[in-house]
């Protein structure tokens, strides 16, 4: 058995020190960038703020080399960004689907390029009353309305998104959302309860050195549904804006019904494996008993739904 040199013996503590010493500043700066992300401008800081859910997937390996170093204090640096992840998206983690009734199904789908038959097979199983699509093409738009006018009857479009209801619609307007063409429409869903205004949208896309485009559409939306005077309101589609993202604000005090009812993350792009969640389902002075993600074959995206109790005050819980 060779036994090492002191010599050997002092590098290699000295590189085990430069190792720790790298770790324990990398999950310091994570710690520091989950507390302060807000502090990064523009559209790198929106970037950043729809990676935050990411943010502990680094954290592991950092903590696996911390213990190979044998170095206390870079351990325990490591602990510091999983803590501060801990504090902000554990919640996320759990179930918060709650019983009692409910009695509106909205699903919405950015249908893409897929073949409506194949990608709309798993809505319809999953039984909606409203169902939202966005990028829907005028030969898709008749194919559907010819393949769910029997159980949809009711339908209103606008540019490029569409919604089927089994209930009746009326007052459908476009929304100017200031991108050039018109993708969102409002019409009002006549429930037994009473009406629901529901707002159909796909905002500009987002890319990392470049939302100012989807910025102003989710302004020009987010005016259209404040001035809205409908005490319940469903705002759903592609909003091209994580949860986590500081442009989401803008659509408060729409309540986001994953955070309020789903489970995990719900993240719905890209469908093979979803990273991000820029498809929503967001309301307005309703309860939402529970929200979910589905499949839908051929598109990009995954399909979001949602429980809602249109008699009970938002906050309720059974």
């Amino acid at each position: 058995m060779t036994v090492a040199s002191p010599a050997q013996q002092h590098r290699a503590g000295r590189l085990r020190r430069g190792l720790a010493a790298v770790v324990a500043g990398t999950a310091l700066t994570l710690g520091v960038l989950l507390l302060a992300h807000e502090a990064v401008p523009g559209a790198t800081g929106s970037l950043v703020d729809s990676a935050l859910p990411w943010a502990a997937a680094p954290v592991v390996p950092l903590i696996a080399v911390a213990v190979l170093t044998r170095r206390r204090w870079a351990i325990a640096a490591t602990a510091v960004p999983l803590l501060i992840w801990a504090a902000m998206f554990a919640p996320s983690l759990t179930d918060r689907a709650t019983t009692g009734p409910h009695d509106l199904r909205v699903a919405s789908l950015n249908l893409g390029s897929a073949a409506p038959d194949a990608a709309l097979a798993p809505l319809l199983r999953a039984t909606p009353d409203v169902i939202v699509l966005e990028e829907i093409t005028t030969a898709d738009r008749k194919a559907v309305t010819a393949a769910l006018n029997s159980a949809y009857p009711h339908h209103a479009a606008a540019g490029t998104v569409a919604v089927f209801s089994r209930l009746p619609l009326s007052h459908t307007t476009p929304v100017d959302i200031r991108i050039g063409w018109t993708r969102a429409l409002a019409t009002t869903v006549t429930t037994p309860n009473g009406p629901v205004r529901v707002y159909a949208a796909h905002l500009a896309s987002a890319r990392a050195d470049m939302t100012a485009k989807r910025d102003r559409t989710l302004e020009a939306l987010a005016a259209a549904v404040h001035a809205d005077p409908s005490p319940r309101l469903v705002l759903a589609g592609d909003l091209n804006t994580a949860t986590t993202d500081r442009r989401f604000a803008a659509l408060a005090p729409l309540r986001d019904t994953q955070q309020d009812a789903g489970a995990g993350f719900g993240f719905t792009w890209p469908d093979t494996f979803p990273v991000v969640r820029p498809d929503h389902l967001l309301q307005l002075g309703m309860a939402t008993r529970r929200s979910w993600v589905l499949r839908a074959p051929g598109s990009d995206h995954r399909a979001v739904l949602a429980d809602l109790d249109t008699t009970a005050p938002p906050d309720a819980r059974s």
